[in-house]
């Protein structure tokens, strides 16, 4: 029921976007005075959508370089979370999750980002036991001569990172047309032991958002969206990636009073992911004689069909949506080293074909003025398969996709269907006018990835091989939620807890990586509090702790106890700031996924201001890691292979100043 949003402040509609608001909502409803938890500046310039949110309380992310930043949402990640940009799923093409589906989300041209905490709706689609991640293109503010658009450029020591983005609309109470894009260049940043880290990468985005009313209560929008990668460096991992290429596509359609729905609104959506990654063309491998090489693409498309019917106190919505995914991926053998493959080594993503249908409904039914019910149900058909997994790969078809998965699992299975029942009680419980409590109890399905039911890799005597027998994970969710506002002082504390039948865990048996279901449990706490102390001072502190164990012991990827305290003066045109993370250490892992030792606990300090120079222009800068600490997220692992058989934890920058000045046209 309450949903925590995360709002960046589009340059569009604000002279700057330094804020960065986290809200608790009541189910649907807008944010209301007195819910504001807490303001924060966006203390460094991020380069993926991963990175911006790790500044959200009870969320992390995984980083492997400089780009491909994997968020976390207390203690679940990859296809446990749901991704929708402009309301469309995309999947990254990496077998290795190099280039996970926030890579390709422009955080230089989306407007704002919702943050949905665990399975609270059946309205975003299949799974999203985790939470759900919502981008989106809001309608731009034009001025009086109907433009509106920025231009900002930024530098980032220590990586030599530059920057430059520009993003332009014009248009009419009618509609509108919006061109946005962004370059970057990266070189490889040091640690705070002046140790380099592989992170170098060279990105840019283009994207066009065009929306138009057809006549009053019909709305029409079109967006497309590029995004284009080239030698992105990966500390840890044995291949780096040569090109990471997407393009996205969306068509929303909205209908207002239209039969007995006061909205209808279609989304139809496709997106096409092609990536390149071998260990030779972008670093020289010196331990390596043969040179390998893993083409992947990834392709995805689908739509959804929601109705909304309003009464006086109660709001309905009903609606169908389908998903589909094709991924491919080849590992071969280069000898010459020139991207003219010598022998096809094995077929990891054998053509995976992932698809599901559902059929949902909600209802938000306000019982009284002080409580609000919410019912949700959704039925889902899945179908999943391995097309090619009888073709040969490597010499004399030895190595072949079904083969394999007799090997590891005695099955010959190539195809998994199922059905997949979720759904939502949430009850809001407005106990005084300062005072909310809010209570999700939730059960939610997730359907195994193409990588844990389908991988087929086997090179160097070492294997990685899904299990195709896999069942779906099931997740039984409680979550409790109590808001309070004081005046001066507001803060929120949520426990939760998370059942899972059929945890889908990966496992190392001797030289290969495997997949098994098992029972496992996730539970934790967060707190955020936001304390304004005077006119122009503000404090904020969030808290998070997640706990993960299953039968086969601790969970990997789960963060420690972390904390973020922000001290934040204003004054005027400038303000000042400052922000301090630290983490506990952390000595609960799995070693099959995580660094097989500890992680240290840390503390870091950042610095970060800005500065109004007039109406148009606003000056940002800051300095990140202060005292240059070499430290490390616990989440940050470079994941075992072939090519680099020992997993490493992959450290942050060490200290760094950054600068950015944005033009407001």
């Amino acid at each position: 029921m309450a949903a925590a949003i995360l709002a960046v402040i589009s340059p569009l509609s604000t002279g700057h976007d330094l804020a960065i608001e986290l809200v608790e909502v009541t189910a649907r409803a807008e944010p209301r005075s007195g819910q504001l938890l807490s303001e924060a500046p966006v203390t460094r310039p991020t380069h993926d959508a991963g990175e911006l949110l790790r500044s959200v309380t009870g969320m992390t992310a995984l980083r492997r370089g400089g780009r491909g930043f994997d968020p976390i949402i207390r203690g679940q990640s990859q296809s446990n979370l749901n991704v929708i940009a402009n309301g469309a799923f995309s999947y990254g093409a990496c077998p290795g999750r190099m280039d996970p589906p926030s890579t390709y989300v422009g955080v230089d041209s989306f407007d704002s980002v919702s943050v949905i905490k665990g399975h609270r709706s059946v309205i975003y689609g299949a799974g999203g036991s985790g939470g759900t991640l919502l981008f989106e293109h809001l309608r731009p503010e034009l001025n009086d001569s109907g433009l509106a658009g920025s231009i900002t450029t930024g530098y980032t020591g220590n990586s030599d990172l530059k920057s430059l983005a520009a993003d332009v609309a014009a248009g009419n109470e009618r509609g509108y047309v919006r061109l946005f894009g962004a370059s970057k260049h990266s070189d490889n940043y040091r640690d705070g032991d002046g140790d380099r880290v592989a992170s170098a990468f060279d990105s840019r985005t283009l994207g066009l958002v065009a929306g138009i009313d057809l006549r009053p209560g019909t709305w029409l929008e079109l967006s497309h969206e590029r995004a284009d990668e080239d030698d992105v460096w990966y500390a840890g991992n044995g291949m780096d990636a040569v090109f990471a290429d997407s393009a996205s596509t969306s068509v929303k359609w909205v209908q207002q009073a239209l039969g007995a729905a006061d909205e209808v609104e279609l989304t139809l959506y496709y997106s096409d992911v092609d990536h390149l990654m071998d260990n030779y063309t972008v670093r020289e491998r010196n331990t390596q004689p043969a040179g390998m090489a893993a083409p992947s693409s990834s392709t995805t498309w689908g739509g959804r069909l929601l109705a909304t019917f309003l009464t006086r106190n109660s709001e309905w919505r009903a609606g169908v949506d389908y998903r589909a995914n094709d991924r491919n991926a080849d590992l071969y053998m280069d000898q010459g080293k020139d991207r003219d493959y010598d022998m096809l080594v094995a077929r990891m993503w054998p053509d995976a074909q992932q698809r599901q249908a559902g059929l949902f409904a909600e209802l938000d039914h306000r019982l009284n003025a002080q409580d609000t019910l919410r019912l949700g149900l959704r039925l889902d058909q899945h179908d999943s398969r391995a097309e090619d997994a009888s073709l040969s790969a490597g010499m004399m078809g030895s190595a072949t996709p079904a083969r394999l998965y007799q090997q590891f699992y005695n099955t010959t299975d190539t195809r998994n269907d199922h059905l997949g029942l979720s759904a939502v009680l949430g009850w809001d419980r407005q106990i005084d006018p300062a005072t909310l409590f809010s209570a999700n109890l939730s059960r939610s399905v997730r359907t195994p990835d193409s990588s844990e039911q389908w991988m087929a890799r086997s090179a160097g005597g070492n294997f990685w091989v899904g299990n195709p027998d896999l069942d779906p994970e099931i997740h039984q969710q409680l979550d409790l939620t109590l808001v309070r506002d004081h005046g001066r002082l507001e803060w929120s504390a949520t426990v939760f807890v998370d059942a899972v039948d059929d945890h889908i865990e990966r496992y190392r048996a001797g030289s290969a990586d495997l997949y098994r279901n098992s029972d496992a449990t996730l539970f934790g706490s967060e707190i955020d509090a936001s304390l304004v102390v005077s006119e122009h001072l503000r404090t904020r502190l969030g808290l998070a702790w997640t706990r993960g164990h299953g039968d086969n012991g601790d969970l990997a990827q789960i963060a420690p106890l972390e904390a973020r305290l922000n001290l934040d003066y204003q004054r005027g045109n400038w303000a000042l700031g400052a922000e301090w993370v630290a983490s506990a250490s952390q000595s609960n892992f799995n070693p099959a996924v995580d660094v097989d030792a500890p992680t240290p606990g840390f503390g870091v300090l950042h610095l970060y201001g800005h500065w109004n120079l007039s109406a148009s222009l606003v000056l940002e800068a800051g300095i990140e890691n202060l005292f240059d600490r070499a430290y490390a997220y616990h989440v940050n692992a470079g994941n075992a292979d072939p090519f680099n058989p020992e997993a490493i934890r992959v450290n942050e920058p060490g200290r760094q100043g950054w600068l950015k000045l944005r033009y407001q046209l």
